[in-house]
């Protein structure tokens, strides 16, 4: 097959399993909208961007066959500034409030068998893939079998050996995965107590579920949320037992702090997006929860610090000749599966430097930096005087 007729072949497809025009489709894969993927004999096509109702994230893997399956972008989920005013309005009746935990989201498929773990932006993560089968293989291949191959699990990765969200936890300080949704086959989410029980008779593991309250008991899920607070964590996530309406989603004062404090060690890289709808969600917190003087200094100093201190620690480090990257272990089954990942970071332009490969009998472990674009700027800053931003 010539090199025109592939891209007309896979312009076909994409339009089918979109539902667009075909012109559409061609102009989709010619843009940045779109990335073709290849993992080991798996190409599928990510979508960048939403596209009528496919969310971004969504995935159109070919299969062997000729075939095709749509992997659907995880939904988005609105955020709640005021609970007194979101809750008794959205939900029709009960609430079931869940522990939104601070990790990455992850995807997770059955094809021909085998296991594969999809990011939140569509792409099948190497490393997260070989954890997963070599953690719960066989407890995932048995909930595809009850609720079908074509379902798709969701849920989040937490712990501190991951390349995405590093966040400790005491149940889960290295690597583990707390399953939040199960999709059937026409991407149909399963009432949470069904998909309780399917998560708990396979051997998995859920994310905490807090408690389920009436719809005008806000003030419950509030202490809920302050709780949470204490024990700095990050959230909620609100839903309806049958998802008659979609879920919302409500983090602590204190998450919203540290996120700033975190995003601001490298501030051209995530500084921008992490500072004002986290200001925006203290403000209404603060308005809500009618902090007193006290309280509203007490948040103000530690939001100001949050900006402040790490930026000015990431420059004082810039000055002294440090490198600035993100520092991060990962553990392997072989030396195979660390350059099987290597070259997946490397194809989306992700800049990785291996420090330390430590290779013992059963795995091996691997400490990367992650470099960002923050030092480039300070670069230019250092060198012209002048400021990149107006």
């Amino acid at each position: 097959m010539s090199v025109q007729d592939e891209k007309s072949s896979l312009a076909a497809t994409l339009a089918e399993a979109l539902g667009i025009p075909l012109e559409r489709a061609e102009r989709l894969l010619e843009s940045k909208s779109t990335r073709l993927m290849r993992y080991r004999n798996i190409e599928y096509i990510v979508l960048r961007r939403d596209v009528g109702d496919h969310y971004e994230g969504t995935s159109v893997i070919l299969l062997p066959d000729g075939g095709y399956r749509v992997v659907e972008g995880y939904p988005h989920i609105g955020r709640v500034l005021l609970l007194s005013r979101a809750v008794p309005r959205h939900f029709v009746d009960y609430v079931v409030v869940e522990e939104k935990m601070d990790g990455h989201n992850v995807r997770v498929i059955m094809i021909d068998g085998e296991i594969y773990a999809l990011t939140r932006g569509g792409y099948i993560c190497p490393y997260t893939t070989h954890r997963m089968r070599r953690t719960y293989g066989e407890e995932l291949r048995g909930l595809f079998d009850e609720v079908g191959h074509e379902a798709v699990i969701a849920g989040e990765v937490v712990g501190m050996e991951n390349p995405y969200t590093r966040y400790y936890y005491p149940e889960a300080p290295y690597w583990d995965y707390f399953i939040f949704d199960i999709f059937t086959a026409d991407n149909k989410p399963v009432p949470v107590k069904e998909r309780r029980r399917l998560v708990e008779e396979h051997g998995l593991r859920g994310v905490p579920q807090l408690g389920v309250v009436h719809k005008d008991d806000w003030q419950t899920i509030l202490e809920i949320a302050r709780g949470l607070e204490t024990a700095g964590r990050e959230g909620v996530v609100l839903k309806d037992p049958d998802y008659r309406v979609e879920p919302l989603k409500y983090t602590t004062a204190y998450i919203n702090a540290r996120d700033i404090m975190e995003g601001m060690k490298f501030p051209f890289d995530e500084g921008h997006s992490f500072i004002f709808p986290r200001v925006l969600r203290q403000m209404f917190k603060a308005f809500e929860e009618e902090w007193d003087e006290a309280r509203l200094r007490e948040e103000a100093h530690r939001l100001g610090e949050a900006i402040l201190l790490p930026a000015v620690e990431s420059i004082m480090r810039y000055a002294r000749g440090e490198v600035l990257a993100e520092e991060f272990i990962l553990e392997f089954a072989s030396l195979n599966e660390l350059e099987e990942f290597i070259s997946y970071a490397a194809s989306l332009g992700i800049p990785i430097t291996i420090v330390s490969i430590d290779v013992g009998d059963s795995s091996v472990k691997a400490r990367m930096l992650k470099h960002k674009k923050t030092p480039e700027h300070y670069r230019r800053i250092f060198r012209t005087g002048l400021s990149p931003l107006d």
